[in-house]
């Protein structure tokens, strides 16, 4: 899926850009063009774009209205990026590299993952299965 704007234009991407700048100051994302590259890989990948990424992740209460972060979804978007680093024959650094940047982006936007459970192989223990077992 062909993004419908640049990368930069959508208001998650915004949202994570001013965190890093408040983390690490400077423009992270200016100096390191690659993790919108990743980023945008990712979302082609899912078919979504970042701020809709984000949203999947979020459901409401039907009583009360309240938002609240799903966990079957967070787990969904963690087995999809486990997926499409599968995909790409990339070394293991950069591979945890593609990884930490799409977590950083939904770290960012309030998106709270664990990152063993996304970066995890399979049978490993972070990968939920026991080990030794398929997953």
């Amino acid at each position: 899926m062909a993004l419908e704007r640049e990368i930069d234009a959508y208001a998650s991407v915004a949202q994570w850009r001013a965190g890093l700048n408040a983390q690490w100051g400077g423009d992270p994302l200016l100096e390191e063009p690659r993790k919108l590259g990743n980023l945008a890989e990712f979302c082609a990948f899912t078919g979504q774009d970042p701020d809709a990424l984000v949203a999947f992740c979020f459901l409401r209460k039907r009583q009360t209205g309240e938002r609240f972060a799903s966990v079957a979804r967070r787990a969904e978007i963690a087995a999809k990026l486990r997926a499409c680093i599968a995909t790409r024959e990339i070394p293991a650094e950069t591979a945890r590299q593609v990884s930490a940047d799409v977590l950083s982006f939904l770290i960012h936007n309030g998106v709270m993952m664990n990152p063993g459970r996304a970066r995890a192989t399979p049978g490993s223990a972070a990968s939920g299965a026991p080990v030794g077992q398929p997953t």
